[in-house]
């Protein structure tokens, strides 16, 4: 019976994976622990070893193509088997858990968000208190006198 290999979570951050390399082609004979395809994490490129055995029937991700973790990298199976029945219910088994997800998602907790840039359009002050003016220099420029009384001496 045909196989499915998904796409491996190869580190504790790692969310999807660029194959780099595939050291198989469609019609290759597999055995397990032979290297199947070169990986990208987040972090390194990896080897990958099939921990399955048969015949390489169905390639999900191109060289150079980025996909999720456990996305359908590759079916392995008997040379004359049809992968195409197992794909198709694999296809229709994670889109309804993805529907399903979507549906009992309750809260959705942010831990810490950096902003790179902040554009501010209008800012209106309402009040502005000021606690203390320090002033290190007076210069007047003219002293208008209205009136000068004496007073007699």
């Amino acid at each position: 019976m045909a196989e499915i290999v998904t796409m491996p979570r190869l580190s504790d951050t790692m969310t999807e994976g660029v194959v780099s390399k595939w050291h198989k082609k469609v019609g290759d004979s597999v055995n397990e622990g032979d290297l199947l395809a070169d990986i990208e994490t987040d972090k390194a490129t990896m080897e990958f070893e099939s921990f399955q055995e048969g015949v390489l029937l169905y390639i999900g991700i191109n060289e150079g193509e980025k996909a999720p973790v456990d996305s359908i990298l590759a079916i392995l199976g008997d040379k004359s088997e049809d992968y195409k029945k197992i794909l198709d219910e694999f296809n229709s088994k994670n889109k309804e858990s993805l529907t399903n997800e979507k549906q009992n998602i309750k809260e959705v907790k942010v831990e810490e968000v950096k902003v790179e840039e902040v554009k501010v359009e209008e800012v209106k002050v309402e009040e502005v208190k000021v606690e203390e003016v320090k002033v290190e220099e007076v210069k007047v420029e003219e002293v208008k006198v209205e009136e000068v009384k004496v007073e007699e001496v």
